[in-house]
């Protein structure tokens, strides 16, 4: 829906700074991305008069770094990815932002640059603002709760590993650990594949998160809004996670209860 975002420039008067970031930011202000400056991919020109790309001198491309000078960094668009999930594969959900207005900020040792920009809906495109809008809002939807599910696994994991020696050990927290190591690992498979390889994953029923990270492949491959449809699948992922996530939250809360008044 958007046209590709072009470069973002910046002028650096020394190569002394210690610090610099760049953020990604909506018209709120709330920050979409930020890249520190290891992470920020840039491509450096000698000077503004001179547009030719300083090179490495071994390959001969353009050196990637953050210096003196003019230099590039040019955002894909993306939302970050949902938070990964330890031991896991990735649950690559990282919408593409709307059409609307951004801010970039650039912070050099502290001092701050804010700059405002328009990300603009291709011309070719039939799709009025409120259609890429709604858009906006069901992908986000999508996002926060592939985020909540995703999070929901880490407690699940993170309640595993704090009794884990305990399930191993002896004594009268054995069996309560044990517990809630099944009910953890089965939460976990119940949401997400947990197979080790590609056969073991496909031959899984199909699993909450999964299936938002195929509505958000939707996405990503259509435009305009999201149709009836997907909303009403979206809905029913949503309204079974939800629950799922709650009576987890709640069992949980109970078992760990149990298990450290053995242990104290």
């Amino acid at each position: 829906d958007a046209r590709p975002f072009g470069p973002i420039f910046y002028y650096l008067l020394s190569d002394q700074a210690k610090e610099v970031s760049l953020a990604i930011l909506d018209a709120a202000g709330n920050q979409i991305r930020t890249w520190s400056m290891d992470e920020i991919p840039t491509e450096r020109f000698a000077s503004f008069d001179n547009r030719g790309y300083g090179q490495d001198l071994v390959t001969g491309q353009p050196a990637v770094n953050v210096g003196a000078g003019l230099n590039r960094f040019v955002w894909d668009m993306r939302y970050p990815p949902v938070s990964a999930i330890p031991g896991l594969p990735p649950v690559m959900i990282n919408p593409i932002a709307a059409p609307g207005t951004y801010q970039v900020r650039l912070t050099v040792d502290g001092e701050v640059q804010t700059q405002a920009f328009e990300m603009k809906i291709n011309p070719n495109e039939t799709y009025t603002r409120e259609e890429t809008d709604a858009k906006k809002r069901a992908w986000m939807a999508l996002y926060e709760k592939g985020e909540e599910g995703v999070q929901a696994v880490l407690r699940a994991q993170s309640a595993r590993d704090k009794v884990k020696s305990a399930a191993q050990g002896s004594g009268a927290g054995v069996a309560q650990a044990q517990k809630i190591v099944e009910l953890a690992t089965e939460f976990e498979s119940s949401m997400v594949a947990t197979g080790t390889t590609l056969v073991q994953i496909i031959s899984e029923p199909t699993k909450p998160l999964s299936l938002l990270v195929t509505l958000h492949n939707v996405q990503e491959h259509s435009e305009g809004p999201p149709n009836q449809p997907w909303l009403e699948v979206f809905e029913k992922i949503a309204g079974e996670m939800d629950a799922k996530i709650a009576e987890f939250d709640t069992a949980l809360e109970t078992e760990m209860a149990k298990f450290d008044g053995l242990a104290n």
